[in-house]
């Protein structure tokens, strides 16, 4: 009772942090174990609540050991089923790593028709990699399956997941759930040699995460596909028909491994175009999200005016917006930053803080529009409504002065002599032939 109420609780947080959660499923996820949930683990706490309020049942967990702090934490871990696993940091220097227990509280977990999530690559860093594929969870499968003569019925089902910005309230997550997959199929091969059918269920996890999460070759082409995405993904969304923005995703990573490997010219000249698009962009604090808003001179008038005349109706809304939000908008921020500088913490942190700040904060703030200002209840009730309503409106503003204020600094109409945003104008309609040409060459050989 208290986990389906705090995961209706996670999932109204997990909508309100989000500006979009898609999730690309192949088929209707299973609703009982036992199951095997593995998942990539870009996020740190983020990924675990982001994939267990998926499921209908209820989801136990591997966390690592450095997590059970103390008895009254250990006590909530064991009442939500996380099970401690150590890593060699989470032991002495000298003291060998004993995960037995854990393997066998997972084992009897499991064989009880219970479901287990697991990320198999036993580390958290934000990097668009599919980091080195840990044995410990084939083990754990295949060791169930032999303790039940394999008669069981153990799955494992894939989930990837993918953060345009993990760290960054009001970014998207997508989430890839693949088919699930019967650990008796690597039966034959585990009783032959218990080592290769660990290492071919290992290599079938590996293979099939890899195709449901973005992944870069290296650290240059993770940095060049950032740039791109930033500058080219809404034009490649117009012009392409790939049926989600994931997989488009997927094909500009492909393309960029394909020009650096089949075409060096062209890579070389997007590289370099792109990296000077950018540092202009950022040495004049820009986004560039106003250079698409319009390219006749009429309509640059036309958007102009037109935008100025929404910042200033709107700014009145926008001002109320921001001192009834401000902080506890603000505190979950400052929160994530005092407690650590990793970057992988931030999202999980921001989001439970925020799970208590807000309903907190609103709640002070409907008493005092009930004391000071009114005690009609309909008046009350709509004040409480209109709270997080003019939170999401000053995102939505903010963003709006940004488009505004790039199309402005942008557009030669107002900077015919500046010779820096001339060049930024020039080089974004050469970078525009460019990559409409190296798309065009891509899409031929698929």
């Amino acid at each position: 009772m208290i986990y389906n109420a705090l995961k209706q609780i996670v999932k109204l947080a997990l909508w309100i942090f989000f500006s979009k959660i898609i999730v690309n499923k192949k088929r209707e996820l299973p609703d009982k174990g036992p199951l095997i949930i593995v998942v990539n683990h870009p996020n740190t706490f983020m990924d675990p609540l982001i994939v267990a309020a998926l499921f209908r049942q209820q989801v136990g967990f591997l966390g690592n050991a450095s997590i059970f702090v103390n008895k009254i934490v250990n006590a909530v871990f064991r009442y939500f089923n996380v099970i401690p696993v150590y890593r060699q940091k989470d032991v002495e220097s000298n003291e060998p790593i004993d995960n037995e227990n854990a393997f066998r509280a997972c084992t009897e977990y499991l064989t009880n028709g219970n479901t287990l999530m697991i990320f198999p690559e036993g580390s958290s860093y934000h990097e668009l990699k599919l980091r080195k594929i840990k044995t410990g969870t084939a083990r754990i499968a295949l060791t169930t399956e032999e303790q039940n003569d394999f008669k069981l019925g153990l799955k494992i089902l894939p989930v990837g997941l993918y953060y345009s910005n993990p760290s960054r309230f009001r970014s998207k997550i997508h989430i890839n759930v693949d088919q699930v997959f019967e650990v008796s199929e690597f039966q034959d091969i585990y009783e032959q040699d218990k080592i290769k059918g660990v290492q071919e269920l290992t290599e079938r996890i590996r293979k099939v995460l890899a195709e449901n999460v973005i992944t870069t070759e290296d650290d240059e082409q993770e940095e060049l596909f950032i740039k791109l995405k930033r500058v080219y993904k809404s034009r490649l969304l117009s012009k392409t028909n790939f049926s989600q923005e994931f997989q488009l995703t997927k094909e500009m990573i492909k393309a960029i491994e394909y020009f650096k490997i089949s075409n060096e010219v062209s890579f070389a000249r997007i590289k370099s175009n792109v990296d000077r698009y950018i540092r202009i962009l950022e040495e004049e604090g820009l986004s560039g999200s106003g250079q698409n808003m319009a390219h006749s001179m009429p309509k640059k008038i036309l958007y102009t005016l037109l935008g100025f005349i929404y910042l200033i109706i709107g700014f009145p809304v926008y001002l109320s917006g921001v001192i009834q939000n401000y902080l506890p908008y603000k505190i979950p921020y400052w929160t994530a930053r005092k407690i650590t500088s990793e970057m992988e913490y931030h999202a999980p942190i921001m989001l439970t803080v925020g799970i208590l700040v807000f309903p907190i904060f609103y709640c002070v703030m409907g008493y005092a529009f009930y004391t000071l200002v009114s005690k009609d209840l309909l008046m009350i009730s709509l004040y409480m409504i209109l709270l997080p309503v003019s939170g999401f409106y000053c995102i939505h503003y903010l963003d709006f002065v940004d488009r505004v204020r790039d199309f402005v600094k942008l557009n030669s109409f107002f900077k015919k002599t500046d010779l820096k945003m001339s060049e930024l104008i020039t080089l974004k309609e050469d970078l525009t032939l460019i990559l409409d040409e190296a798309m065009e060459t891509y899409l031929k050989r698929l």
